[in-house]
């Protein structure tokens, strides 16, 4: 497996290939998800949907082919998406009278959605999402970062006011996707709005939560725009105010993907392989036994290992099963690798695998009642006797995820530096920082930066978070701004 140091992209594919996330596909710019990364996705879908329910929205499922007249409608929508397009043109060799686009986002079909189910200002506010995947056309794929074909959740909210649609987009943003990116994903990063150029199609404003990987660049980690009422008025989506006129409402739509796997594998990964946070982690734990000279002895001990963590009467495992177990007041899975192989073979395989603690043990443990438990996450190896297990596996974890947390926002502390000039944007994006430039808004600038030293502007971060003590004053308009290398 290749270093972050000797080749860092290809030390991405590595750690996500040999940690079992994915499969290449026949299908250029495709992966198989394997089960690993379908588990993660799930659980971000399982988090998020829980908050979305709590804030009203419902789900929805529309159809995958959009008509390519509806795109035709908005023009910088299909300006932005040409590129990326693929049609459906004929069925059985014959050519369809209609081309389909297959869905590379569904603003233009939940317009069309929106005009059936829109009355009055009564029906207001509007709030669906969409688990859903999409095809775009992607020229320099990259796992889950990049994909020809992704997963996401696409939500899409109508409202009375621009005021009430733009206070609903900063309350989703910071308690359905930064909350579950923080609390369960343990990474930091900076909200703040996108310029002008980086803006979605169509948008007003494109807000996101810019993260910061392990080799310094960027990943835009999700997205929300505020649509205002352009969409609106293109599909004639309308309703009947209190006055009894013809009135327009306000559009949002939002997104976060599979990229959010990406994060989790850039972010955290070291040299040794995948890194999984325990709260995301399918199983918190592997027993590894040792079974030299003596394997009766040690399957009996692994029966009492189980037994000492067992949340209700599941049956003991054999190789390659779980049980699960009673750690922080809830049930959590522990798998059991009984394999005929030798220790360290069993330990390079659980490195790669990235679960947050092994539990290792063989004759000589059994004489004294310990086992030896090793934290993928901080790196410590102790023996712990079998009566203090349950709760040395509560701390670790526990630990394991503030680590991870405090790792995140420390890198983004640390590698945020403030530039002067261009001298100075060009050597930390060079360097793997971001840059913290006091930006005018000029936009022959942006393209220069982007164009000389491939960075982005990646957001003008909301005031109150760590920037303004970075840069505590700034001229009269001018912004904070962050340029940086995007992974």
């Amino acid at each position: 497996m290749a270093t972050q140091e000797q080749d860092y992209a290809q030390w991405y594919l590595d750690v996500a290939h040999q940690g079992n996330m994915f499969e290449y596909a026949p299908v250029t710019g495709c992966i198989t998800f394997l089960p690993k990364a379908v588990t993660l996705w799930n659980t971000l879908r399982e988090v998020m949907s829980k908050k979305m329910k709590a804030m009203g929205v419902q789900d929805i499922i529309l159809p995958l082919l959009i008509p390519v007249s509806f795109f035709e409608r908005e023009k910088d929508h299909i300006e932005w998406f040409a590129p990326e397009f693929l049609t459906v043109t004929q069925v059985g060799g014959k050519e369809l009278p209609e081309h389909f686009a297959i869905r590379p986002t569904s603003e233009t079909l939940f317009c069309d959605f929106f005009k059936k189910q829109l009355q009055s200002y009564k029906d207001l506010p509007l709030l669906y999402n969409q688990w859903a995947n999409v095809m775009r056309w992607e020229k320099r794929p990259r796992p889950f970062l990049r994909t020809s074909e992704f997963h996401w959740q696409e939500w899409h909210t109508l409202h009375l006011t621009e005021q009430d649609a733009h206070d609903f987009l900063i309350n989703v943003l910071n308690r359905v996707y930064i909350e579950t990116i923080q609390e369960y994903m343990a990474i930091d990063g900076l909200e703040g709005e996108k310029s002008a150029s980086e803006r979605f199609p169509g948008a007003l404003h494109t807000y996101a939560y810019e993260s910061m990987m392990s080799n310094g660049w960027a990943l835009q980690s999700c997205t929300s725009h505020l649509l205002s009422q352009d969409f609106m008025r293109e599909f004639d989506v309308s309703y009947q105010d209190k006055e009894g006129k013809q009135a327009h409402p306000y559009y949002t739509s939002w997104g976060a993907s599979t990229r959010l796997l990406g994060a989790l594998i850039s972010s955290h990964s070291d040299n040794r392989g995948l890194v999984i946070p325990p709260k995301m982690s399918e199983y918190i734990a592997t027993l590894l036994p040792l079974y030299a000279n003596d394997e009766a002895g040690v399957r009996d001990y692994t029966d009492t290992i189980a037994k000492t963590l067992l949340w209700d009467n599941s049956d003991i495992p054999v190789q390659g099963q779980y049980f699960r177990a009673r750690i922080n007041s809830t049930n959590e899975k522990v798998l059991l690798d009984a394999r005929d192989a030798r220790l360290g073979e069993k330990i390079n395989d659980w490195e790669l695998s990235g679960y947050p603690i092994r539990i290792e043990y063989g004759p000589r443990d059994m004489a004294q009642w310990n086992v030896v438990v090793a934290d993928r996450i901080v790196g410590e190896k102790n023996t712990v006797p079998i009566s203090e297990l349950k709760e040395t596996i509560h701390n670790l974890l526990k630990k394991g995820q503030e680590t991870l947390f405090e790792k995140s926002k420390n890198r983004l502390r640390e590698n945020t530096v403030v530039c002067h000039n261009e001298s100075d944007i060009a050597a930390a994006v060079e360097a793997g920082k971001f840059a913290l430039y006091a930006w005018d808004g000029d936009e022959k600038f942006e393209t220069h930066i982007k164009t000389t030293y491939k960075a982005t502007t990646r957001c003008m971060p909301f005031a109150g978070q760590f920037t303004d003590d970075l840069m505590p004053e700034i001229e009269q308009g001018k912004m904070r701004t962050i340029f940086a290398r995007a992974f």
